[in-house]
């Protein structure tokens, strides 16, 4: 009996006194570690080489980062892709001293003056990009590789496993996640041209879904925000559903420049313990002020507020409903997406003869935090600084020549639609 005191006694002791952590236990970082879940096994149109590029910049930023900072990047690749044959995690860890994964930067000749101007050719240099990349892919460590046979990335089962398999990877104590690919905001998404979020194959995530996935992988408060890198996902009906997944949304109601989001400026204040939101719109749309674009951050958590004001006006101008000119408020569609989103501000700002309430401004300010955009037309679209609230959502019933599709599954799977009434009010 005492020999067995004596030996507990001795491992205690030894584990007491040792600094190592097992080599199965990953200690958990503090501050924010950043996931990518990039999808370019597009059908419809080709965004491989602008994936590819926001992989680079990424990987700039981490290179020139001031302070340790970690980031993981689920890449779901186009079949046959030379780099990587599977979908698969890579992780990139920077010691804030300009290594990333213990190594200095590649030596990539074109790689300052490609995240300086990648258009300076005339169009985008998809062979310079690649080159920079393959460089990259050298550096990264393959954490996972995924059978591509059985792996949609849009499946919510893959998802869930893809982003427990990043959490592993990198245990933090919050996160943030960027996602990129093709979005249609809240529509349903399904195998043809019309989604929701993402297009694997022609594959793609319901908004609901993709919400309940996020709920389900991360405990409460460690998803500090969600950024859409797709087009129109910044809608009221997005960021409600959003609300008990992650407190921030960061979107366009507009389409999106290819190119993506400008990461070789952003990944700082992504990284900040409080990124400065406005900031970040702002550098957005500076970036692309000779192109087209918007980016609003919601806070989700103040949506339930907003669901509320909406109620009340659509409650209090009920009778105007039925023959308001919808075509007098700001919208962001555009082809076939036209007339799938209208500003909120200025939605209600027509109901109220050009003047929005007080009481409604308290609860926009509250839930859309920062905003900017591009006075620049896209097609048809021009966004009006003056009215652009950050945020648009649908108008159900008020919008002829529209598929009765939107419609119907509007009213059967949007909480948005509960939420503030439309069933009553329309």
């Amino acid at each position: 009996m005492k020999r067995i005191l004596f030996l507990l006694f001795s491992v205690c002791l030894f584990v007491s006194c040792s600094n190592e952590i097992p080599a199965d236990v990953q200690e958990e970082r503090q501050g924010r570690t950043l996931m990518a879940y990039l999808v370019s096994n597009n059908q419809s149109s080709d965004l491989d080489s602008y994936l590819k590029y926001n992989v680079v910049s990424m990987y700039y930023s981490l290179i020139h980062s001031e302070k340790p900072c970690a980031l993981t990047v689920y890449y779901r690749p186009k079949p046959l892709d030379t780099d990587m044959p599977y979908p698969c995690i890579l992780s990139f860890e920077s010691d804030g001293k300009g290594q990333v994964n213990n190594v200095a930067e590649v030596d990539v000749e074109n790689i300052e003056s490609l995240i300086a101007d990648p258009w300076q050719w005339g169009s985008f240099p998809t062979s310079r990009v690649q080159e920079a990349f393959s460089e990259i892919f050298k550096v990264a460590y393959v954490k996972k590789q995924y059978e591509s046979a059985s792996h949609v990335a849009t499946d919510p089962v893959v998802m869930r496993q893809v982003i427990a398999d990043m959490q592993a990877i990198f245990p933090s104590n919050t996160y943030g996640m960027i996602y990129g690919s093709h979005g249609t905001g809240w529509m349903k998404g399904a195998k043809t041209v019309a989604r929701s979020f993402g297009d694997d194959g022609g594959y793609s995530i319901d908004v609901p879904e993709l919400a309940a996935v996020l709920e389900n992988s991360f405990s409460a408060g460690k998803l500090d925000f969600v950024l859409f890198d797709a087009c129109m996902m910044g809608t009221a009906e997005v960021a409600y559903e959003l609300r008990n997944a992650t407190r921030y949304c960061i979107a366009s109601v507009m389409e999106t420049p290819a190119e993506g989001f400008p990461y070789k400026y952003l990944m700082k204040n992504l990284y900040a313990d409080s990124p400065n939101y406005q900031e970040l719109c702002t550098t957005f749309a500076d970036y692309f002020k000779n192109e087209w674009g918007t980016c609003a951050v919601v806070d989700c958590s103040k949506m339930e507020g907003l669901a509320t004001a909406v109620s009340a006006q659509l409650q209090e101008h009920a009778d105007r409903l039925q023959d308001f000119d919808v075509h007098s408020v700001q919208q962001y569609g555009e082809n076939s997406y036209r007339n799938f989103s209208f500003d909120v501000g200025d939605f209600v700002r027509q109901l109220n003869g050009g003047v929005i309430p007080a009481s409604f401004q308290q609860a926009l300010d509250e839930a859309v935090i920062a905003k900017s955009c591009v006075e620049r037309t896209f097609i048809t679209i021009r966004p009006d600084a003056e009215r652009f609230c950050g945020i648009g959502m649908y108008l159900p019933g008020m919008v002829s020549n529209v598929s009765s599709s939107w419609e119907s599954y509007y009213a059967s799977a949007i909480s948005w639609n509960d939420a503030v009434g439309w069933n009553t009010w329309k």
